[in-house]
């Protein structure tokens, strides 16, 4: 009833493209992560500059609610990718002007280099 335990070759290698893309799926997700965040940074910094007005309660929530929405229903096509770019700009012009309001603030400009550096140092250690 001992039986030797036997190695398959396929059994490892399977092992080892499954850790292999488990990385490749990570380091997409990070990437991916980076880039919306970026770009939410980038319309955030835009409307800064540019003094945008807040949308307003009503704007803002059917925005968000909508492009929530939008995710969901494209969730299993290449449209998604595009629709969470929409939402995480979209919420970068919502946060315009609240930065805006910070930026306005003795130290406000201190409070928000320090959240960024915060942010990057916690990704980083990712």
């Amino acid at each position: 009833m001992n039986h030797p335990a036997v190695y398959r070759a396929d059994a490892t290698h399977s092992g080892l493209d499954t850790t292999l893309s488990t990385h490749r799926v990570l380091r997409n997700t990070y990437a991916l992560l980076s880039m919306t965040l970026l770009f939410s940074a980038a319309v955030a910094g835009t409307a800064v500059a540019l003094r945008l007005p807040a949308p307003g309660l009503i704007l803002t929530l059917a925005g968000y609610f909508g492009l929530l929405f939008l995710i969901h229903k494209v969730q299993n096509s290449g449209w998604a990718v595009g629709a969470v770019f929409a939402l995480t700009g979209f919420m970068g012009y919502t946060l315009g002007p609240v930065l805006s309001a910070d930026l306005a603030l003795p130290g406000g400009g201190q409070s928000i280099a320090l959240a960024l550096g915060a942010t990057g140092a916690t990704f980083l250690a990712l």
